[in-house]
Protein backbone atom coordinates (compact mmCIF):
# COMPACT_ATOMS: atom_id res chain seq x y z
CA UNK A 1 0.00 0.00 0.00
CA UNK A 2 1.12 3.35 -0.74
CA UNK A 3 3.00 5.43 1.93
CA UNK A 4 0.03 8.05 1.98
CA UNK A 5 -1.87 5.50 4.57
CA UNK A 6 -0.63 2.54 6.73
CA UNK A 7 -3.04 -1.11 6.81
CA UNK A 8 -3.11 -2.98 9.68
CA UNK A 9 -0.55 -5.52 8.51
CA UNK A 10 1.82 -2.95 8.34
CA UNK A 11 0.92 -2.10 11.98
CA UNK A 12 1.25 -5.97 12.81
CA UNK A 13 4.80 -6.31 11.46
CA UNK A 14 6.38 -3.66 13.74
CA UNK A 15 5.67 -6.04 16.28
CA UNK A 16 9.27 -7.26 15.97
CA UNK A 17 10.68 -3.98 14.93
CA UNK A 18 9.58 -2.95 18.70
CA UNK A 19 11.56 -5.57 20.67
CA UNK A 20 14.73 -3.54 18.88
CA UNK A 21 14.20 -0.04 20.92
CA UNK A 22 16.47 0.15 23.78
CA UNK A 23 14.77 3.29 25.27
CA UNK A 24 17.55 5.15 25.30
CA UNK A 25 18.12 8.00 28.44
CA UNK A 26 16.26 11.10 26.77
CA UNK A 27 14.16 9.33 24.63
CA UNK A 28 11.93 7.62 27.15
CA UNK A 29 12.03 8.18 30.57
CA UNK A 30 13.59 5.41 32.52
CA UNK A 31 10.83 2.84 33.58
CA UNK A 32 8.07 4.88 31.40
CA UNK A 33 8.34 1.16 29.36
CA UNK A 34 9.01 -0.86 31.99
CA UNK A 35 6.05 -3.03 32.88
CA UNK A 36 4.28 -3.53 36.48
CA UNK A 37 6.90 -4.49 39.02
CA UNK A 38 6.63 -4.36 42.80
CA UNK A 39 9.38 -4.54 44.90
CA UNK A 40 9.46 -5.01 48.42
CA UNK A 41 11.91 -2.97 49.85
CA UNK A 42 12.63 -0.25 52.61
CA UNK A 43 13.11 3.57 50.71
CA UNK A 44 11.14 6.54 49.90
CA UNK A 45 8.62 3.97 47.73
CA UNK A 46 5.00 5.60 46.83
CA UNK A 47 2.91 3.08 48.52
CA UNK A 48 3.03 2.35 52.39
CA UNK A 49 3.21 -1.29 53.10
CA UNK A 50 3.90 -1.96 57.24
CA UNK A 51 5.58 -1.67 60.01
CA UNK A 52 8.55 -3.64 62.05
CA UNK A 53 10.99 -3.99 64.40
CA UNK A 54 14.02 -1.74 63.31
CA UNK A 55 16.98 -3.93 62.76
CA UNK A 56 20.93 -3.17 62.81
CA UNK A 57 21.39 -1.51 59.15
CA UNK A 58 18.15 -0.22 58.54
CA UNK A 59 18.26 3.44 57.36
CA UNK A 60 16.90 5.79 60.52
CA UNK A 61 15.22 7.95 58.33
CA UNK A 62 12.76 4.79 57.60
CA UNK A 63 11.82 5.36 61.60
CA UNK A 64 8.29 5.84 62.72
CA UNK A 65 8.71 8.02 65.48
CA UNK A 66 5.04 8.23 66.24
CA UNK A 67 5.00 3.92 66.78
CA UNK A 68 8.74 4.38 68.70
CA UNK A 69 7.12 6.60 70.95
CA UNK A 70 3.83 4.22 72.04
CA UNK A 71 6.04 1.17 71.76
CA UNK A 72 8.86 2.31 73.67
CA UNK A 73 10.80 0.60 70.39
CA UNK A 74 12.50 1.58 67.53
CA UNK A 75 10.09 0.25 64.57
CA UNK A 76 10.90 1.42 60.84
CA UNK A 77 8.39 1.88 57.63
CA UNK A 78 8.08 -0.42 54.69
CA UNK A 79 7.14 0.48 51.24
CA UNK A 80 6.27 -1.22 48.39
CA UNK A 81 8.07 0.55 45.70
CA UNK A 82 5.32 1.14 42.98
CA UNK A 83 7.16 0.61 39.70
CA UNK A 84 4.35 0.81 37.25
CA UNK A 85 4.14 3.44 34.57
CA UNK A 86 1.14 2.83 32.35
CA UNK A 87 1.23 3.77 28.85
CA UNK A 88 -0.88 6.69 27.36
CA UNK A 89 -0.50 7.30 23.72
CA UNK A 90 -2.54 10.92 21.75
CA UNK A 91 -2.05 10.05 18.29
CA UNK A 92 -3.36 13.21 15.61
CA UNK A 93 -4.51 12.22 12.27
CA UNK A 94 -6.51 15.44 11.64
CA UNK A 95 -5.82 17.04 7.84
CA UNK A 96 -3.06 18.85 8.97
CA UNK A 97 -0.84 15.69 9.44
CA UNK A 98 -1.89 14.60 5.95
CA UNK A 99 1.45 16.17 4.51
CA UNK A 100 4.44 14.93 2.64
CA UNK A 101 6.65 16.21 0.15
CA UNK A 102 8.21 12.37 -0.70
CA UNK A 103 7.54 8.91 0.80
CA UNK A 104 5.34 9.01 3.98
CA UNK A 105 2.50 11.20 5.19
CA UNK A 106 3.17 13.18 8.51
CA UNK A 107 -0.12 10.99 10.22
CA UNK A 108 1.58 7.52 8.40
CA UNK A 109 4.30 8.09 10.36
CA UNK A 110 2.62 9.35 13.92
CA UNK A 111 0.32 6.12 13.02
CA UNK A 112 3.93 3.90 12.70
CA UNK A 113 5.32 5.48 15.74
CA UNK A 114 2.13 4.71 18.04
CA UNK A 115 2.06 1.32 16.57
CA UNK A 116 6.00 0.76 17.60
CA UNK A 117 5.35 2.71 20.99
CA UNK A 118 2.13 0.04 21.84
CA UNK A 119 4.37 -2.98 20.37
CA UNK A 120 6.74 -2.50 23.33
CA UNK A 121 4.30 -1.08 25.88
CA UNK A 122 2.81 -4.71 25.17
CA UNK A 123 6.13 -6.78 25.01
CA UNK A 124 7.18 -5.38 28.91
CA UNK A 125 3.43 -6.19 29.72
CA UNK A 126 2.56 -2.27 30.43
CA UNK A 127 -0.59 -1.06 30.39
CA UNK A 128 -1.69 1.02 27.41
CA UNK A 129 -4.35 3.36 26.81
CA UNK A 130 -5.36 5.36 23.83
CA UNK A 131 -6.83 8.51 22.16
CA UNK A 132 -6.64 8.69 18.45
CA UNK A 133 -7.92 11.83 16.83
CA UNK A 134 -9.18 13.83 13.55
CA UNK A 135 -10.81 17.00 12.69
CA UNK A 136 -14.34 15.74 14.09
CA UNK A 137 -14.25 12.75 16.02
CA UNK A 138 -11.96 10.72 18.04
CA UNK A 139 -11.23 7.19 19.81
CA UNK A 140 -10.64 6.93 23.33
CA UNK A 141 -9.48 4.16 25.35
CA UNK A 142 -8.48 3.46 29.02
CA UNK A 143 -5.47 2.20 30.54
CA UNK A 144 -5.81 -1.79 30.05
CA UNK A 145 -4.36 -4.98 29.76
CA UNK A 146 -2.28 -4.66 26.59
CA UNK A 147 -4.06 -7.93 25.12
CA UNK A 148 -7.25 -6.04 24.92
CA UNK A 149 -5.82 -2.31 24.40
CA UNK A 150 -3.54 -2.80 21.08
CA UNK A 151 -5.81 -4.90 18.98
CA UNK A 152 -8.26 -1.47 19.24
CA UNK A 153 -5.45 0.76 19.14
CA UNK A 154 -3.98 -0.74 15.91
CA UNK A 155 -7.64 -0.72 14.48
CA UNK A 156 -8.14 3.41 15.39
CA UNK A 157 -4.47 3.97 14.21
CA UNK A 158 -5.84 2.18 10.36
CA UNK A 159 -9.15 3.80 10.49
CA UNK A 160 -8.60 7.48 11.50
CA UNK A 161 -5.42 6.92 8.62
CA UNK A 162 -6.84 5.30 5.58
CA UNK A 163 -10.23 7.59 6.42
CA UNK A 164 -7.56 10.92 6.70
CA UNK A 165 -6.32 9.61 2.86
CA UNK A 166 -9.87 9.13 1.50
CA UNK A 167 -11.19 12.08 2.66
CA UNK A 168 -8.50 14.22 1.18
CA UNK A 169 -8.73 17.04 -0.26
CA UNK A 170 -12.05 17.98 1.48
CA UNK A 171 -11.99 20.40 4.12
CA UNK A 172 -13.86 19.46 7.61
CA UNK A 173 -16.85 21.84 8.58
CA UNK A 174 -15.16 21.92 11.78
CA UNK A 175 -11.66 21.29 13.26
CA UNK A 176 -10.64 19.07 16.77
CA UNK A 177 -8.63 21.09 18.36
CA UNK A 178 -5.13 20.04 19.86
CA UNK A 179 -6.66 21.48 23.42
CA UNK A 180 -9.84 19.20 22.99
CA UNK A 181 -8.28 15.96 22.70
CA UNK A 182 -5.90 16.62 25.29
CA UNK A 183 -9.42 17.58 27.41
CA UNK A 184 -10.98 14.50 26.47
CA UNK A 185 -8.02 12.58 27.25
CA UNK A 186 -7.14 13.84 30.92
CA UNK A 187 -9.74 11.67 32.71
CA UNK A 188 -8.59 8.34 30.91
CA UNK A 189 -4.91 8.81 31.90
CA UNK A 190 -4.04 7.55 35.13
CA UNK A 191 -1.35 9.64 37.55
CA UNK A 192 2.11 8.47 36.89
CA UNK A 193 1.86 7.18 33.76
CA UNK A 194 3.45 7.96 30.67
CA UNK A 195 1.95 10.08 27.76
CA UNK A 196 3.07 10.00 24.49
CA UNK A 197 2.05 13.08 22.28
CA UNK A 198 2.33 12.25 18.41
CA UNK A 199 1.49 15.22 16.32
CA UNK A 200 2.87 18.49 14.13
CA UNK A 201 1.63 20.77 17.08
CA UNK A 202 0.67 23.40 14.76
CA UNK A 203 -1.87 24.54 17.23
CA UNK A 204 0.37 24.31 20.49
CA UNK A 205 -1.65 27.83 21.46
CA UNK A 206 -2.47 28.84 25.21
CA UNK A 207 -5.67 26.47 26.16
CA UNK A 208 -3.12 23.52 25.22
CA UNK A 209 -0.59 24.72 26.98
CA UNK A 210 -2.41 24.77 30.29
CA UNK A 211 -3.51 21.43 29.45
CA UNK A 212 -0.28 20.31 28.99
CA UNK A 213 0.76 22.23 32.25
CA UNK A 214 -2.02 20.19 34.21
CA UNK A 215 -0.87 16.94 32.69
CA UNK A 216 2.61 17.24 33.62
CA UNK A 217 1.91 17.62 37.14
CA UNK A 218 0.65 14.22 37.10
CA UNK A 219 2.47 12.34 34.36
CA UNK A 220 5.87 12.06 32.33
CA UNK A 221 4.80 13.91 29.28
CA UNK A 222 6.93 13.28 25.91
CA UNK A 223 6.24 15.56 22.58
CA UNK A 224 6.70 13.06 19.14
CA UNK A 225 7.11 16.23 16.90
CA UNK A 226 6.20 15.03 13.35
CA UNK A 227 8.08 17.02 10.50
CA UNK A 228 8.58 17.13 6.72
CA UNK A 229 12.45 17.86 6.40
CA UNK A 230 11.39 20.09 3.14
CA UNK A 231 13.12 23.00 4.56
CA UNK A 232 16.35 21.17 4.59
CA UNK A 233 16.39 20.50 1.09
CA UNK A 234 14.92 23.73 -0.91
CA UNK A 235 18.32 23.75 -3.19
CA UNK A 236 18.69 28.28 -3.56
CA UNK A 237 17.50 28.40 -7.11
CA UNK A 238 14.72 26.71 -9.24
CA UNK A 239 10.72 25.95 -9.22
CA UNK A 240 8.81 25.06 -6.08
CA UNK A 241 5.68 22.99 -7.35
CA UNK A 242 2.76 21.75 -5.00
CA UNK A 243 -0.57 20.06 -5.60
CA UNK A 244 -3.55 20.42 -3.20
CA UNK A 245 -7.52 19.44 -4.20
CA UNK A 246 -6.49 18.82 -8.00
CA UNK A 247 -5.07 22.23 -8.02
CA UNK A 248 -1.30 23.55 -8.57
CA UNK A 249 0.78 26.14 -7.93
CA UNK A 250 4.58 27.08 -8.20
CA UNK A 251 6.74 29.02 -6.40
CA UNK A 252 10.34 30.10 -8.45
CA UNK A 253 13.01 30.05 -5.77
CA UNK A 254 15.81 32.26 -5.45
CA UNK A 255 18.59 31.69 -2.99
CA UNK A 256 17.11 34.58 -0.52
CA UNK A 257 13.47 32.99 -0.53
CA UNK A 258 14.76 29.72 -0.09
CA UNK A 259 16.55 30.78 2.99
CA UNK A 260 13.87 32.99 4.30
CA UNK A 261 11.34 29.24 4.17
CA UNK A 262 14.37 27.49 5.75
CA UNK A 263 14.57 30.21 8.72
CA UNK A 264 10.69 30.30 8.85
CA UNK A 265 10.20 26.64 10.10
CA UNK A 266 13.46 26.50 11.88
CA UNK A 267 12.45 29.03 13.81
CA UNK A 268 8.77 27.85 14.56
CA UNK A 269 10.22 24.30 15.78
CA UNK A 270 12.14 26.26 17.90
CA UNK A 271 9.80 27.69 19.37
CA UNK A 272 7.46 24.59 19.98
CA UNK A 273 10.26 22.88 21.71
CA UNK A 274 10.92 26.17 23.86
CA UNK A 275 6.70 26.36 24.95
CA UNK A 276 7.24 22.17 25.73
CA UNK A 277 10.36 22.05 27.52
CA UNK A 278 9.11 24.77 29.48
CA UNK A 279 6.45 23.13 30.22
CA UNK A 280 8.53 20.19 31.53
CA UNK A 281 8.01 18.13 28.17
CA UNK A 282 10.70 16.38 26.56
CA UNK A 283 10.27 16.83 22.79
CA UNK A 284 11.64 14.51 20.15
CA UNK A 285 12.16 15.48 16.72
CA UNK A 286 11.26 13.12 13.95
CA UNK A 287 11.83 13.89 10.60
CA UNK A 288 9.11 11.58 8.28
CA UNK A 289 11.58 10.71 5.45
CA UNK A 290 13.88 9.17 7.54
CA UNK A 291 13.72 5.49 9.60
CA UNK A 292 11.50 5.75 12.60
CA UNK A 293 13.35 3.21 14.28
CA UNK A 294 16.15 4.25 14.09
CA UNK A 295 15.40 7.80 15.12
CA UNK A 296 13.58 6.31 18.44
CA UNK A 297 17.04 4.05 18.99
CA UNK A 298 19.00 7.42 18.65
CA UNK A 299 16.49 8.93 21.05
CA UNK A 300 16.11 12.04 18.89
Amino acid sequence: MSDLCVNRQMLLDLASQARLMVNPPGQIPPGALSGERASRQQGRGLNFDSLRRYQPGDDIRMIDWQTTARLRTPWVRQYNEERERPVFLLVDQRLDMHFATRGQTKASAAAKTAALLAWRSHHDGDRLGSLVFNDTTLALHPCRAPRSTLPALLDDLTHYNQRLAQQYPLEPERTQTLSQALQRALSAIPRGAWVAILSDFHDLNAPAQALLAHLRRRCEVSAFVLFDDLHLRLPRSGTLAACYGGRSASVTLTSALSADIRQHIIGRLARQQQQLNQLGIRVNHLTVTQDLLRQLQKGL
